[in-house]
């Protein structure tokens, strides 16, 4: 018995939204997944979902919490929103980029405070890229601009500053870990920063580390394919793109654990904190072949927020560009409170997924859900869930919606 395991090294070296998951009645011809055990390795193999015959969770149609404004008051306008979380109070704190500031709001969307502004100091920030909750009552900022984390009460007020040494340079937050250490992953690739990548289609391994509390390099998670990219010539000189329908790896934290995915196929690991891989996710049977529509969507997708003067030229870009073979098995990664991994479909950025697969945590296949569409969700609860909404301005607006789980059984 063999599988195909992701590259690794080891530490050393939309607006009706229906859910369907779950069945209350158990499909008894045939088991829709399989378990099994390779070389230590739990295997965890899905060909389709369960029945769902009038049984699922349900979707709120409307917000239950809205929080923004194209006009009034300035606190309630965004501005490039990076991150959403809601406390265990009730509270929003919403991380705003364009205004360097962290925003909080009550259970009901009302103003409370803000903190942060922009600057060098501790509490200051030049480009938030991230922020999460906990471990403890706390809350973090991830600063791109300055490669620090900043650690701040659930009042808001800033506790310590950490900034990443070792070699790692464009890093992004993935989340923190149970001891206080913050897990990241490299944005491009070294071989990317060496300059050493080859013309065409390329796509090198990525580091996913672990930065102690005093920004020092504790561990190296693993190597996985990085961002594909395209390495072409103009005026003589290589320069590197984004191709369409490029893959990425797709990385969340469950508790000390990590999921990590190539994109290549429909597999989804998850590793222990030292890289050690325990689990492999797949959903078998999935079809990436690539068609003449899917180019035509990620050209459509990426056109999208371009003015129209720059259609003609940009798409001519694109065109002199190699596809890859296959699409992109899956997108973006997140874990609800109970433990389930949803999975996005992928949709080529500025484009958001509305279609997501959902899986247990043993691994085992839900079903599907859909969401709004122009929403990315940041937090997922026992019932509901919490986004940023654009609308057809692209004036961002920080929204919750229900999860009724009580016409499922899962």
């Amino acid at each position: 018995m063999t599988f195909r395991p992701m590259l690794h090294v080891d530490r050393l070296g939309r607006i009706v939204l229906a859910v369907t998951l779950g069945a209350c009645a158990k499909d008894t011809t045939s088991d829709p997944t399989v378990v099994r055990d390779s070389a230590g390795v739990q295997i965890v193999e899905s060909t389709r979902p369960p029945r769902t015959e009038d049984a699922g969770w349900r979707v709120g149609v409307e917000p239950i919490l809205q929080i923004g404004m194209a006009e009034g008051p300035p606190e309630y306008q965004f501005v490039r929103i990076e991150g959403v979380v809601r406390l265990p109070d009730g509270r929003i704190v919403v991380a705003d980029a364009g205004s360097w500031e962290l925003r909080f709001f009550d259970s009901q969307s009302a103003f409370l405070a803000a903190t942060g502004r922009r600057g060098d100091a501790p509490g200051e920030y030049r480009q938030i890229a991230g922020l999460g909750y906990g471990p403890g009552d706390s809350l973090w900022v991830y600063d791109f601009g300055h490669r620090r984390f900043t650690v701040l009460t659930a009042a808001g007020d800033p506790a310590r500053t950490m900034n990443l040494g070792g070699a790692l340079s464009a890093v992004g937050a993935v989340g923190r870990l149970s001891d206080g250490s913050f897990v990241v992953r490299e944005y491009w690739s070294s071989g990317a920063h060496a300059g050493t990548v080859k013309s065409g289609l390329s796509r090198e391994p990525a580091a996913v580390a672990v930065y102690s509390g005093d920004g020092a390099t504790l561990d190296t998670i693993g190597l996985y394919p990085g961002r594909e990219i395209y390495i072409g010539s103009e005026g003589g000189r290589a320069v590197m793109s984004a191709p369409l329908l490029a893959r990425n790896a797709s990385i969340v934290l469950w508790g000390d654990e990590v999921y990590v995915g190539d994109q290549e196929r429909f597999e989804i690991g998850l590793y222990s904190r030292s890289g050690v891989l325990e689990r492999l996710i797949r959903l078998l049977n999935v079809d990436l072949r690539v068609t003449e529509g899917d180019i035509e969507r990620a050209v459509a997708e990426r056109l999208v927020d371009e003015p129209p003067e720059r259609h003609a030229m940009l798409r001519a870009h694109l065109d002199a560009m190699d596809v890859p073979e296959t699409r992109p098995a899956y997108g973006r990664l997140l874990v609800d409170a109970q433990g389930n991994l949803w999975v996005a479909e992928h949709t080529s950025y500025p484009a958001e997924p509305v279609a997501w697969r959902v899986f247990d945590s043993d691994g085992r296949l839900l079903g599907a859900v859909q969401v709004p569409e122009r929403y990315h969700i940041h937090q997922i609860g026992e019932d509901w869930i919490l986004g940023v909404w654009r609308d057809d301005l692209g004036v961002e607006y920080v929204r919750m919606h229900s999860l009724d789980k009580r016409i499922g059984v899962l």
